[in-house]
């Protein structure tokens, strides 16, 4: 919580101080102008919380305080726009008279005008009715709204197998945003309903995803943050149709070209949630089974293998065993690469809202070179999203209620 303190008497910014701080307020939070000029400088400098204004103002250190530069800062910052306006803009006077004169004015630009009496509680009050509807939604932003987000590159085949497989009701889709296409609704799961929320990308790559997930993780609030989906795969690690679960991910472009034509790569990992790779880890049964059931389309002649290792991520298609020999002195272990994995994976580390876990797994329908198919990219996405499915329900049958 940030409070903007614009005032110019000395023993009422020392009560206002030593009364905030009281409520818990850190003083580091708290910034302190004396007047107009200075309040426009630190509005332009950060956004604040709260307001606490004088309605007695000067216009500069030395001036006359009057209300009319009270006034003018309002409406620069209300009517015009010109800096961040805070959520609650108070005017406080010790002046009774000067209350009186300027509240109508005051009454259309702030949440309200109050009398500084130090001999009474009333200003305290309403300061405290503000301080902890702040504190409450400040503790809400750090809870969690939706129980699953699926955040999906590909509408086809990706998204819309999935909401073939998982148990889900859901209403039309929205725009999140100006380009995250998503639907909310729910989930059933052990005679459960959870809340969830689908997306799709607008475009494909780590960039998109990155800001995709980071939007879902501000506005929905998720417990898990998951994805499913095709990658490619590395012909020493997997077989075409394995599930890739990505223990860790990184940007494999990332790093310098040397004037040998090699790079020498800037590895910054961002890992999976732990225990959802340790669930993916052990659900090769349900795995089988959502194989079995498998029809329509072409899949592999054998049920799938788990493989936790690292997948990669790159803004660039592979479909090449020379872009391949880049990878081999990155991690020796490397099992996957895609275009969005590492994307949402960065958002989650970053993210400082409600909790969040995160986990991508995906199916490999190629082995990144130039032999590349669609064949079995329904069959990739169906059996990715089955895996994931058993992964969350794992997750919520042993999550405390």
């Amino acid at each position: 919580m940030r409070v903007l303190l614009v005032d110019d008497e000395q023993h009422k910014r020392e009560a206002l101080l030593n009364f905030l701080a009281s409520k818990g307020v850190e003083r580091e939070s708290i910034v302190v102008a004396e007047h107009a000029a200075a309040a426009r400088v630190r509005l332009n400098e950060s956004a604040f919380d709260v307001l606490l204004l004088d309605v007695l103002l000067p216009s500069r250190a030395g001036a006359r305080p009057s209300g009319e530069h009270s006034v003018e800062l309002l409406r620069q910052i209300v009517e015009d726009g010109t800096s961040t306006a805070p959520q609650f803009i108070i005017g406080i006077t010790a002046d009774a008279q000067g209350s009186v004169d300027y509240a109508a004015e005051f009454k259309a630009l702030v949440t309200h005008v109050v009398h500084f009496n130090p001999g009474d509680g009333v200003w305290q009050q309403m300061l405290s009715v503000v301080l902890q509807l702040l504190k409450r939604q400040e503790q809400a932003k750090q809870a969690n709204d939706y129980d699953v987000v699926v955040l999906d590159a590909l509408r086809s085949p990706e998204l819309e197998t999935l909401l073939e497989v998982w148990p889900v009701q859901l209403g039309s889709e929205k725009l999140l945003c100006r380009n995250i296409l998503h639907s909310t609704g729910t989930l059933e799961l052990d005679g459960t309903t959870r809340r969830v929320a689908c997306a799709h990308l607008s475009q494909m790559g780590p960039i998109a995803s990155a800001h995709a997930a980071a939007t879902l993780l501000t506005e929905l609030r998720p417990r898990l943050l998951v994805m499913t989906g095709i990658c490619g795969g590395f012909s020493k690690e997997v077989s075409i149709g394995d599930l890739v679960i990505a223990d860790k991910s990184w940007d494999w472009q990332a790093g310098k070209w040397t004037e040998g034509g090699t790079l020498a790569p800037s590895v910054d990992p961002r890992d999976g949630a732990a225990d959802l790779v340790a669930y993916a880890r052990t659900i090769e049964k349900a795995v089988k089974v959502a194989y079995d059931r498998f029809t329509g389309h072409e899949k592999p002649v054998t049920a799938p293998r788990l493989v936790a290792g690292p997948m990669v991520t790159g803004s660039a298609v592979v479909a090449s065993n020379d872009i391949q020999e880049v990878f081999k002195g990155q991690h020796r272990k490397m099992a996957g690469v895609d275009m969005e994995c590492y994307g949402m994976y960065y958002a989650a580390s970053n993210h400082a809202g409600a909790p969040v876990r995160t986990l991508c797994i995906k199916a490999v329908s190629d082995l990144a070179d130039r032999a590349k198919t669609d064949d079995l990219q329904h069959y990739c996405s169906y059996i990715s999203a089955a895996a994931m499915l058993e992964v969350v329900r794992l997750h919520f049958r042993d999550a405390p209620a």
